[in-house]
C-alpha cells in the first residue's frame, strides 16, 4: 500500500467526523508526497492526536478566511494557532 493510500486509511479509522475525513482525503490526494509521508509518520505515532491535527487544520483554515475581510485579525489568529502549534509538536517531541 503506498503512503497517501495507508494515510487515507489511518484517517478512516479515526474519530474525527466524516465530512472531516473527505476533507482530509481530499487534503491528502491533492498533496505533494513529501507531505503526505511526514502526515503518515505523525499520525502513525500519535494516532490519538488526529482530532487535534483536525481542530488545528480546521481553525488555519478559517483564519486564512478571516484574513479576506479582516487581514489584521486573521493574522492573529494564525499566530496564536502557530503558538499552540509550536507546543504541542515540542510536547509531541519529548514523547516520541
Amino acid at each position: 500500500m503506498d503512503k497517501k493510500e495507508e494515510l487515507k486509511k489511518i484517517i478512516q479509522e479515526s474519530g474525527i467526523p466524516d465530512d472531516d475525513k473527505k476533507e482530509w482525503e481530499f487534503l491528502v490526494n491533492s498533496s505533494p508526497d513529501d507531505f503526505a509521508s511526514n502526515l503518515l509518520d505523525t499520525f502513525s505515532k500519535f494516532p490519538t492526536e488526529i482530532g487535534w491535527f483536525n481542530d488545528i487544520y480546521k481553525r488555519k483554515r478559517d483564519a486564512f478566511t478571516l484574513m479576506e475581510s479582516d487581514e489584521g485579525k486573521g493574522r492573529q489568529m494564525l499566530e496564536e494557532i502557530f503558538q499552540e502549534e509550536k507546543m504541542k509538536l515540542e510536547e509531541l517531541g519529548k514523547t516520541a
